[in-house]
Order: C-alpha cells, then structure tokens, then sequence
C-alpha cells in the first residue's frame, strides 16, 4: 500500500494511490496552494493485519496529540538530574 493522504483547505480528504517512486498514480486535480500543509505518506504491505497496525498508530498518534501520552499508555518523560560525583 502506498498512499497519501492530505487535507483540502475546505476540509476534504484526498486520497492519492501512488507508485514505488512515490509519484501519484492518478493525481487529484488540486493544486499545492489548495492543501494545508499537513501530508500522510502510507508505505505498508496491503494487507488485513497491516490495514489494522496502521490504525492502531493513527489512534495511538491522535491520542498523543489530543490526550498526551498518558492516554494511549505511555509514561510521561521527566527530565532527572543526574546524580552528584562523590
């Protein structure tokens, strides 16, 4: 599966199948200006378990940038001093 998804200034999803190059294989006809800066190259096997392992790392990125790590089961990282020398 090699795909990319980017969002329209509207709010649409476009989707675009690509190539091993990376290159789309039929291009949505929006130009680059049109398109938040924001973009989701997918490079997976397609496959039912890689479909599911995909999901599981967007739910787990949204719940970072929504919940903090706490939410998806991560230990928050606190900054430790580090021991004296005696």
């Amino acid at each position: 599966m090699h795909r990319r998804y980017t969002v329209h200034r509207d709010g649409d999803l476009l989707v675009e199948d690509l190539d091993a190059a990376g290159k789309p294989l039929e291009a949505e006809p929006v130009p680059a200006e049109d398109r938040l800066p924001i973009e989701v190259t997918v490079l997976a096997p397609d496959d039912t378990d890689s479909r599911a392992a995909l999901l599981d790392l967007l739910e787990m990125a949204l719940g970072l940038e929504t919940e903090g790590p706490e939410a998806t089961g991560l230990k928050k990282r606190e900054a430790k001093k580090p021991d004296a020398l005696s």
